[in-house]
């Protein structure tokens, strides 16, 4: 029983360097919002990061910053990212436990940070990539355990 308590506590304690960080794409601050788009989806990626001419992180442009702001707008496609980007987001870094990245995602609106090391951008770390992280690292008992029964509706919704 102490093994397992002691397994568990390091499994949350673990830095999210240990994490398969999602790869980078970077546009510039002016980019248009289609040129934004195009490099999310030759890298097959939800978010590109947005710099300044300093190669300074300034923002980042999600999936969401796309559904919420650009779809169904006016908006024509040549407009620049910074008029969309989320500004300043949060980052984190290598050193971040697994416990507190989650923490930090539950607590927030969004579904990437960008982890720095250094000052400079290591990856990005997602919540899929995270939720995927955890779901390997839990008890194989864990994840076979059977519906609760009790949490079944006895009704179909609606009737």
């Amino acid at each position: 029983m102490v093994a397992a308590a002691r397994k568990k506590q390091t499994f949350w304690s673990e830095p999210i360097g240990k994490v398969e960080l999602q790869r980078v794409a970077v546009v510039p601050s002016g980019t248009s919002i289609i040129d934004a788009v195009k490099e999310m989806k030759y890298n097959q990626i939800g978010c590109v990061l947005v710099e300044d001419a300093e190669h300074r992180l300034i923002g980042i442009l999600s999936n969401g910053d796309l559904m919420h702001e650009f779809v169904g707008s006016t908006l024509p496609g040549d407009t620049a990212v910074d008029v969309i980007m989320t500004r300043n987001p949060f980052t984190g870094s290598p050193e971040l436990t697994v416990q507190d990245a989650l923490e930090i995602f539950h607590s927030n609106p969004f579904r990437h940070m960008p982890i720095l090391s250094d000052g400079t951008v290591a990856g990005i770390l997602s919540i899929r990539g995270l939720m995927t992280f955890i779901s390997e690292h839990l008890p194989l008992e864990v994840m076979n355990l059977p519906p609760d029964s009790s949490l079944i509706p006895t009704r179909t919704s609606g009737e």
